[in-house]
């Protein structure tokens, strides 16, 4: 696309392809009052022209349709429609066709667009008209079962709630748990979707499961059911057993996460914050555009997380790209105890699609058949090219919004709490109950009562046993929490931190890894690297390593990338994995998370440090917690250029690593020099970890092959020892500190830009007869201890330099943890040395003021080792 090109309208060469087989006729006055009902919804300055039209044809039509004859009237109405929309602005407009209506785009060019979205809409009208009419008994009996299981088990979920279980400290707890009162239509999305229910219980999307898949809200317990999910994995996981499927991957590990999923058939467990899943679901929409997949996705969001900007995020992405996804806004009236109106201004959910580009339409919740028409076109339009779609659904939340918020919603039988919600509009939507009013229609097609009475008993007998399996299952051993917060390490246990505490002295009595003054920080002035090159060879070789699996994301990645990065990736013939993304952060880390799940090894870049606020919750609620909560793997590289001496000012040189430092599961890098910067980088993307790179922008050589400090760093990049560690499966740097200078009167322990003063400072002092052992950390979190111990043992004094600033800032937690195992070979008071407690200033004189200096640095360290 050329920079002045308008947006695709996805899907204005649908059609759909041949006429579906109608179980019943359809009656054209119904069929009317459907098609001038969505007109009036979405279109409503064409309601006339639309009745007009219908009139006119409809008078050589009989009176009712089958598959074949509405599927050619359809065409026939369609282009009857399109010739009075040009006729109007002919009779009308005609002399102001040229007219700009904004900039650069006529009046004919203008409505010719509004037209194609309007006709994109109509189709999909007819052919949701025909879904619906298509629909089996079959279908209807599968419709009715799944709800009927969704209530029972909803039911127990109550009764466990209010009666509680025994749990093993003597106490009773009940979980807690989202019922679907009134909402169990959208089990009928199910039936419109490729499923594999029996698919193997360690399955992944492509590698044992084939099919489609969803991202349920919480109360959506009936569609994850309808995929395949069990409710004996329902209730360990709202219980938090140790049969739950929320396990972090290790065998009777449940018990993590209360929000139910099962991956394995396709269900993505949902989360809190409400739209991630729905921004990740997007990013599986994605990674199946960019892997070529027939695979469908549903992403379902209630009105009030619809609020959230990464839900505007995801529909902007997805309507940019045209990515295959469905999104299920329903409104059940409240969220929580806020009501729609204080939601949002829209006239009807349906129009939040407008803005973004793509078709929306509005059904009723009652009735499970326009759940499953509306997905079964909406999937039939995105297989076919034609992108996302947008489902409103009107429906109610018969019950709180969890067990405990019934007494305050509905109110209690006492009288106390008397209850807040709208007694007019519960009786409306309680007479529309899905569950009987959907019985009542199955009975009146001709099914038999016995066999519904006969169903119905199956499935309380179904419930009734997984309700006796979660009640004899056991409540997780409390250790097994520890497990598997990243692939490098484990967490802690209380007991193992005591421990040390009593057994103080850790340090080894290996001798020194260099001697006195020897150092691996070595530069060249002619045929090396600078730090940018070797991030960028980086790229290149893993782009040349995992071919299409690998693709590069972020903002303006396409042209040259910030800093010209990805002119590497281009030059080596990679240019068809930029990806330009919107400028969402979050939205751009969900998409990688969404096609790591998806077996895709992304490369995120956010543009600056600061700017990694945008996409912290997709970082830390989200990619982080993948692992630990249920076992997935997440291999996606997130870049952050950043950092001083840069003259960029606040919000772009941030030092952002003691953001992450009290959210497990992430691992975040800092190389400081251009070996390290390759090693790390490629080893990154061989992790199943979410793992950041603070890749430092003073350090990149922008200015002359000078560092912003004005030094060369430049080094010969060996790029064979970590490629070889690489193939034969070991970890070459990653997750290990390094000694980079002997030294035997303090350990100065440091990290990205800071390694070069550090080692500016150590040479100086040497002069004076004080050596420093200098310990570049590499990997920041998980931080390698033992290495730091090791030294501290031998020096017996710590410093620990940081660029950040010093309140709050990593070195501190770093320290405490060295110091555990070290302080009594301590003969100094351990120092940390930090930025000064100020944004990162613009100005020369100002940022240099803040940043620690060379002068700084050695007058700290000469004081503490003569201490």
């Amino acid at each position: 696309m050329s920079q002045g090109d308008l947006p695709a309208i996805h899907g204005s060469e649908w059609r759909a392809k041949a006429p579906l087989t109608f179980t019943q006729p359809l009656l054209a006055d119904a069929a009317r009052t459907e098609v001038l009902r969505f007109v009036a919804q979405r279109h409503d300055g064409h309601l006339f022209l639309v009745a007009n039209v219908w009139d006119v044809l409809a008078e050589n039509e009989p009176a009712q349709f089958e598959g074949e004859s509405w599927h050619t009237f359809t065409t026939r109405f369609i282009e009857a429609v399109h010739r009075g929309l040009q006729a109007q602005i002919k009779a009308k407009m005609g002399q102001d066709e040229g007219v700009e209506v904004i900039p650069r785009r006529t009046m004919d060019a203008f409505l010719d667009r509004r037209a194609q979205h309007f006709l994109v809409d109509l189709r999909l009208t007819f052919r949701r008209l025909a879904h619906y009419m298509a629909v089996g008994i079959g279908q209807r009996l599968e419709w009715q079962r799944m709800m009927t299981r969704t209530r029972k088990l909803d039911a127990h979920l109550k009764t466990i709630y209010t009666d509680g279980m025994a749990t093993p400290d003597g106490g009773m707890f009940g979980g807690k748990g989202f019922r679907s009162t009134w909402q169990e239509g959208v089990v009928a999305v199910a039936t419109a979707l490729q499923r594999q229910p029996d698919a193997p219980r360690d399955a992944l999307p492509g590698k044992g499961y084939d099919g489609d898949l969803i991202a349920p809200m919480i109360r959506d317990i009936g569609l994850g059911l309808a995929m395949g999910d069990t409710p004996l994995d329902v209730m360990a996981a709202n219980l938090g057993k140790a049969g739950s499927n929320q396990n972090g991957g290790w065998d009777n590990a449940g018990g993590r996460d209360l929000h139910v999923g099962a991956w394995h058939v396709g269900v993505l467990p949902p989360t809190a914050p409400l739209p991630i899943a729905s921004v990740t679901m997007t990013g599986l929409a994605f990674a199946a555009w960019r892997q070529n997949l027939e695979r469908f996705h549903v992403a379902c969001i209630g009105e009030g997380a619809s609020s959230s900007g990464e839900f505007w995020e995801a529909m902007n992405l997805a309507g940019a790209r045209g990515l295959p996804i469905c999104y299920i806004l329903q409104n059940n009236q409240i969220a929580l105890d806020t009501p729609p109106a204080k939601q949002s201004g829209v006239e009807v959910w349906a129009d939040k699609a407008v803005a973004m580009g793509f078709p929306a339409w509005t059904i009723d919740g009652s009735d499970p058949a326009a759940w499953h028409a509306s997905a079964a076109v909406a999937r039939e339009f995105a297989m076919e090219g034609g992108g996302p779609t947008l489902i409103h659904v009107e429906t109610m939340r018969g019950c709180g919004h969890a067990h405990h918020h019934d007494d305050l919603y509905l109110g209690n039988a006492s009288g106390t709490p008397p209850g807040y919600v709208d007694r007019e509009l519960l009786s409306y939507w309680e007479a529309k109950d899905p569950i009987p009013t959907h019985r009542q229609l199955l009975l009146d097609l001709g099914v038999d009562e016995v066999a519904l009475t006969n169903m119905e008993d199956e499935e309380q007998a179904l419930v009734d046993q997984a309700l006796k399996d979660v009640t004899e299952m056991p409540w997780p051993e409390p250790e097994t929490v520890t497990k598997g917060v990243t692939t490098l390490n484990d967490a802690e246990t209380h007991q193992q931190r005591f421990e040390r505490l009593q057994n103080p002295f850790e340090g080894s009595d290996s001798p020194a890894p260099m001697g006195l003054g020897e150092t691996s920080l070595e530069y060249v002035e002619a045929g090396g690297w600078t730090y940018a090159r070797a991030i960028q060879q980086a790229m290149a070789d893993i782009a040349t390593r995992h071919g299409d699996q690998c693709v590069f994301i972020g903002e303006d990645m396409e042209v040259a990338g910030a800093f010209g990065m990805n002119m590497a990736l281009k030059n080596a013939g990679h240019a068809d994995k930029l990806v330009d993304m919107p400028l969402c952060e979050a939205v751009i880390v969900h998409t990688g998370t969404g096609a790591a799940l998806s077996g895709m090894r992304p490369m995120v870049e956010i543009q600056f440090g600061g700017f990694a606020a945008l996409g912290y919750n997709a970082l830390i609620n989200n990619a982080a917690m993948l692992r630990w909560r249920w076992g997935a793997d997440c291999p996606m590289t997130i870049r952050v250029p950043l950092g001083a001496k840069t003259r960029s000012g606040p919000f772009h040189a941030n030092m952002i690593e003691s953001w992450f430092a009290n959210d497990p599961g992430m691992v975040v890098i800092a190389p400081g020099c251009p070996q390290d910067a390759y090693d790390l980088l490629m080893e990154a993307a061989e992790l199943n970890d979410p793992v950041i790179m603070l890749e430092h922008i003073g350090l990149y050589g922008l200015g002359g092959g000078l560092t912003g400090w004005g030094q060369n760093i430049n080094q010969k990049v060996d790029t064979a020892p970590v490629k070889k560690a690489i193939e034969d499966g070991q970890r070459h740097k990653i997750g290990k500190a390094a000694v980079i200078r002997g030294g035997r009167d303090l350990t100065l322990v440091t990290w990205g830009s800071m390694i070069h003063i550090a080692k500016q400072a150590a040479d100086v002092l040497s002069d004076e007869g004080i050596e420093v052992e200098i310990i570049d950390l590499r990997t920041l979190l998980p931080f390698d201890a033992q290495t730091c111990i090791d030294s501290v043992t031998r020096t017996g004094r710590l410093v620990i330099l940081q660029e950040g600033q010093w309140n709050g800032g990593l070195g501190h937690t770093l320290q405490s943890r060295i110091l555990e195992s070290s302080f009594y070979s301590l003969e100094a008071a351990p120092v940390v040395i930090g930025a000064i407690d100020t944004p990162v200033p613009f100005s020369p004189p100002l940022e240099d003021f803040t940043v620690p200096s060379l002068d700084h640095v050695i007058e700290v360290v000469r004081f503490s080792a003569q201490s």
